[in-house]
């Protein structure tokens, strides 16, 4: 296997374990393994930077990302060449657009004529990004993350929880309801009755169109987004600038040096080698694909830690006394400069080197990594302009709380104090694709314009199991915290009783659901005078804002679609550190869970908020140990049912 199968290889396995994982693929592994689903989310080095900072803290999720853009010191963009699951997309969608327009077919003719895409288009297209990653560490500095926007993996795994997801469910729910007659007379119970949940989501026409137009810029130039907007690209290319596993080209004039046919700089699709000088290499661009090794007729190119043997400089260096000799090419009216001997004769249509007499002095090896001159001011620019925005940005969303931070969403449970949430979330969706109840959902401008995408709970929908806490499993950041058994005592909310539209209140008609369903015993049906029938109250101390209420309150108004109980986030236990268990009990909370059905949850603890011991009868499973549900006696069936 070639390097180049080698690398796509690589590329391919690691976008398909990560669309794998953004489905879950890894909760169902042989051997109760469990593989989270953001266990590639975290290499992204600008979610870790970004999040760390506006979290004022060292994230443990995010050291795998940190760690990324150590080893960018040493191999530079290795990362986005031969891992990024992003890139592989974009590449992807850059050779559809090939097929679709034929536009490599057209433009080959100019690649023939010694010139490349990368000259068709200014270098200044490889300046936004920098200024991308100075707006979101200037505002991450001020506590507001915006890495969302534009950070690789987070969208990436938005696009296949979020918008890819429900309609492979849905394809796949199809084919098992024809194959399961099939399956019934070969006496494949088990594939007969499987289903598949199809879950919806908000916001995903957004999301589907962003990666529309992130793909379409394959019309304009090779992984466009990568070379233009990629905030992790642009702090790994400035982390491995001066990487030592590099590109180095022999320019000795000897048998196998550098012709300057330019073929290097025509397969390079990060236009890191500037066809008027092949030999060169802007480091922070080149993305260690080895692509142009692999072109290269005379193989005058390679990938080492340091000079071939009886290499030279790995860089352009100047001899003392020769200030103008550093670090700069030739002008675009000179040529490929060989450090000496006679040059190999170029190819047919490619620039001649010029005299080696000319740049004997300015390049003492026959081995040169030179790289390409930086665009200082352009640079400083774009730093500035992304200094200039995320200030702004950050003004925006600290001044105006009702458009960076509202206090009217319901949040996850064992979700951080709002602003501390919004500083760590990074919208990569994988909460909400987590969610057995579909109940969580990404915003759209209902938490406000800088909260885009940010989860929240829709018990209208589904509600929130007490049971689980899939989502702080799935979250890259730990904006939700892992609670263990205390999940139960993770109050997001509190039910209210719409009192207008309760067929209870409003028309004095007997509905026992919302209490019926309560698993907390929060909702009373109680006596009021001019009433013949209960009408519903809600005990703020013991509800917890799980949201059966309102998920199966029958009476749906008409005007708003609300139900005739809602539940708001008044109350909502929001802690950053601690035990939750304790703060609901320093509250006076009262947050008792039992389940009123055998298999609906389980009870974390066998006693009661005060301590108490509970007597095995009276627990909500009393033939077992009062915690689970008895096991099926046969294989994979629920209790009362036989082969």
């Amino acid at each position: 296997m070639n390097r180049q199968r080698a690398r796509l290889a690589s590329r391919w396995l690691c976008l398909a374990a990560f669309v794998l994982l953004a489905w879950g693929a890894g909760q169902a592994l042989p051997g109760n393994a469990v593989l989270p689903r953001d266990l590639l989310v975290r290499l992204d080095p600008s979610v870790a930077l970004a999040a760390s900072i506006a979290g004022r803290a060292i994230i443990g999720t995010a050291v795998p990302g940190l760690v990324v853009l150590a080893l960018s010191l040493l191999l530079g963009r290795a990362f986005c060449g031969w891992v990024c699951p992003f890139g592989a997309m974009v590449d992807a969608g850059d050779a559809l657009w090939k097929r679709l327009t034929k536009a490599r077919r057209r433009t080959s003719r100019r690649w023939q004529s010694g010139r490349n895409e990368a000259t068709l288009r200014p270098a200044a297209l490889r300046l936004p990004k920098y200024a991308v990653l100075a707006g979101v560490l200037t505002a991450a500095l001020a506590g507001l993350d915006l890495v969302f926007w534009a950070a690789p993996l987070p969208s990436a795994a938005r696009f296949w929880g979020l918008a890819a997801w429900p309609p492979v469910a849905r394809l796949a729910e199809g084919a098992l309801s024809l194959a399961a007659p099939l399956a019934r007379q070969m006496g494949a119970t088990g594939l007969a009755f499987a289903e598949v949940a199809v879950p919806g989501y908000g916001a995903t026409e957004y999301i589907a169109g962003f990666f529309a137009v992130v793909l379409a810029g394959g019309a304009l130039a090779p992984r466009l987004w990568c070379r233009m907007l990629c905030p992790a690209g642009a702090a790994m290319g400035l982390a491995g600038r001066a990487a030592p596993w590099r590109r180095r080209v022999d320019i000795s004039g000897n048998s196998g040096a550098c012709t300057a046919c330019g073929a290097c700089a025509r397969q390079c699709p990060a236009g890191a080698i500037p066809p008027e000088a092949p030999h060169a290499t802007n480091h922070a661009e080149c993305q260690k694909c080895l692509r142009c090794a692999d072109a290269c007729p005379v193989d005058a190119v390679r990938f080492t830690f340091g000079d071939i043997p009886g290499g030279g400089m790995p860089e352009i260096q100047g001899r003392a006394g020769q200030p103008n000799a550093s670090h700069t090419l030739p002008p675009r009216t000179e040529k490929a400069v060989p450090a000496g001997g006679s040059p190999a004769p170029p190819a047919t249509g490619a620039p001649h080197p010029p005299d080696a007499a000319a740049s004997r002095d300015a390049r003492p090896g026959p081995l040169t990594t030179a790289p390409l001159t930086p665009h200082a001011r352009s640079q400083r620019r774009a730093l500035l302009v992304g200094l200039a925005v995320g200030t702004c940005a950050a003004a925006l969303g600290h001044a105006a709380p009702a458009l960076g931070r509202p206090d009217g969403v319901l949040r996850p449970p064992g979700a951080l104090p709002e602003p501390d949430f919004l500083a760590r979330c990074v919208r990569c969706g994988l909460c909400a694709a987590a969610c057995p109840t579909n109940t969580l959902q990404p915003a759209w401008l209902a938490s406000g314009a800088l909260g885009m995408f940010s989860p929240v709970v829709t018990p209208a929908r589904g509600f929130c199991d007490p049971a689980c806490h899939a989502c702080a499993r799935a979250c890259p950041t730990t904006a939700i915290r892992r609670l263990a058994d205390e999940r139960t005592f993770a109050k997001i909310g509190t039910a209210e009783v719409l009192r207008d539209h309760c067929p209870a209140w409003a028309r004095k008609k007997r509905c026992l659901v919302c209490d019926e369903v309560c698993p907390y015993d929060a909702i009373a049906l109680k006596p009021e005078p001019g009433y013949t029938v209960g009408v519903p109250h809600v005990d703020p101390a013991r509800c917890a804002g799980c949201g059966f209420c309102e998920r199966h309150c029958p009476e749906t108004v008409q005007a708003t679609g609300q139900k005739a109980i809602v539940i708001r986030p008044r109350d909502a236990l929001r802690i950053t550190n601690g035990s939750m268990r304790a703060a609901a009990e320093a509250r006076g909370l009262r947050l008792v869970f039992t389940p009123k059905k055998p298999g609906e949850a389980h009870v974390p603890n066998a006693a009661d908020p005060t301590g108490t011991p509970v007597p095995t009868d009276a627990m909500p499973y009393p033939d077992t140990d009062g915690t689970q549900p008895p096991s099926p006696v046969t294989g994979g069936l629920p209790p009362g049912f036989t082969e």
